[in-house]
């Protein structure tokens, strides 16, 4: 069973819950998140839905819509192209950055392992928080780098 906790967006001078300030701090923790001001990360989790799993749950389909991105705050999750699994990333990663490119569908599954928690960010949210958190595009540009398959052309 998943549950679903939706954390309501509010203005960056309010005050922030324990929950939010507790996942802040988590990201606070990763190296794709060194960037970012405290004010920042704070934003992030206000505008993000948290997810947690008691147990393998797939969180996107390939080949489904991009309609969001993740941010694994524990746990691990395996990314599958097909039925072959191609990687297992822990916490700190983020992933389903395939929702920058409207209109392209997923090119991946990911599952997650057993239990785990996540930051979702839909798409709308998304857009917002890239206009307002600079560090955040790079994030997003370095995840997209990192996982774009590098084609062989000597062939």
């Amino acid at each position: 069973m998943v549950t679903w906790t939706h954390i309501a967006h509010r203005k960056p001078t309010m005050k922030v819950d324990g929950t939010h300030r507790e996942n802040a701090r988590r990201l606070r923790e990763f190296i794709a998140f060194d960037k970012f001001s405290d004010d920042e990360l704070e934003r992030l989790v206000r505008a993000a839905h948290h997810t947690s799993t008691p147990g393998a749950w797939p969180l996107i389909r390939e080949q489904t819509p991009s309609d969001a991105c993740y941010i694994l705050l524990s746990g691990e999750v395996a990314v599958y192209v097909g039925q072959d699994r191609i990687a297992v990333l822990g916490p700190g990663e983020v992933f389903g950055e395939s929702v920058l490119r409207p209109g392209e569908l997923r090119s991946a599954t990911v599952t997650t392992t057993g239990a785990a928690e996540v930051l979702r960010i839909e798409r709308d949210d998304l857009a917002s928080l890239l206009d307002e958190i600079p560090a955040l595009r790079e994030t997003m540009d370095v995840t997209a780098a990192r996982h774009t398959p590098i084609v062989d052309t000597s062939a």
